[in-house]
């Protein structure tokens, strides 16, 4: 993640894993134990992809997130994880290891761009250190290492 402030603007630039299909055994062994931003989403007919929640973790790493909605015996959301079951579900992952204000202003970015099926778009409010927040995404390639953004940043 690279982040700039200008005035009373921030500026992010965050970079997304590659887009995988979920699999419990798998998913163990790609995501990383570092703080970040988890998306989940359903593959819907014709190809197209449906949000269904960005999940913010800073303490327990991105591998422990996806356990606790999908895993059911470690789940702390049971009734996301019940509503979560039977969907072709995909995942991709942002690192953000700043601060949780970052964290939270590009979630509060995120929700309110996409606004995913399990996410409540009202109430959940940015840090309020800025008037503007701005985010640039970036997909990287299968080959890309998620924890360093290109020089081409902001």
């Amino acid at each position: 993640m690279k982040k700039s402030v200008v005035n009373d603007d921030v500026f992010y630039t965050i970079a997304w894993s590659r887009l995988i299909e979920y699999e419990k055994h798998s998913a163990s062994r790609i995501l990383p134990e570092m703080p970040g931003i988890l998306c989940l989403l359903e593959r819907l007919p014709r190809g197209a992809m449906k949000y269904l929640i960005f999940y913010g973790c800073w303490r327990d790493g991105l591998r422990m997130a996806l356990k606790n909605f999908l895993d059911p015996d470690f789940t702390k959301f049971p009734a996301i994880n019940a509503g979560l079951k039977g969907r072709s579900m995909f995942y991709r992952y942002t690192v953000v290891d700043t601060s949780m204000q970052d964290m939270q202003d590009i979630m509060f970015w995120l929700i309110r761009t996409y606004t995913p099926e399990f996410n409540a778009v009202e109430g959940f409010e940015d840090s309020r250190r800025y008037k503007n927040i701005s985010i640039r995404e970036m997909d990287l390639g299968e080959d890309s290492v998620i924890e360093r953004l290109p020089k081409t940043g902001l």
